[in-house]
């Protein structure tokens, strides 16, 4: 995988307090797949203004590995690749919604760091003054 540790440092904070608060707002009221999508929405929406334009293949492992941090390896991957049928009729328009979320949140990153590229760059030089425990936290 090609992920940076910047892009994950960038973003995993982000990725993090959703899940918690997905999992505070919505864990008793619909299930575990359909709590899991959420996540891999708002992680979509979080990248896109970074990524979107970019390659697809970097965006997905950079949505996979974000994902992974909060889900073991196989519900990251049904999260990313099935959508789940709903339990409840305001699910599939939570998922659109929680991604619109994550792009407002992905654009005030991109805005408050300006040149969105430039700032990877900057943190992925900073980051591989991290040596071994960087990557290891990437994992």
């Amino acid at each position: 995988m090609d992920i940076q540790f910047a892009e994950i440092e960038v973003f995993a904070p982000k990725a993090e307090a959703a899940w918690a608060a997905l999992q505070r707002q919505y864990a008793s009221r619909i299930s575990g797949a359909e709590l899991d999508h959420l996540l891999a929405c708002f992680v979509l929406g979080l990248t896109s203004p970074a990524c979107g334009e970019g390659d697809p293949g970097f965006h997905f492992d950079l949505c996979r590995a974000l994902v992974a941090i909060n889900l073991p390896p196989e519900r990251t991957e049904a999260a990313l690749h099935t959508v789940p049928e709903p339990t409840q009729p305001w699910v599939a328009s939570a998922c659109q919604l929680i991604e619109k979320q994550g792009v407002k949140i992905g654009l005030s990153l991109r805005e408050a760091t300006g040149n969105f590229k430039d700032f990877l760059a900057v943190e992925a030089n900073g980051a591989a003054h991290h040596g071994a425990s960087a990557i290891a936290r990437e994992k």
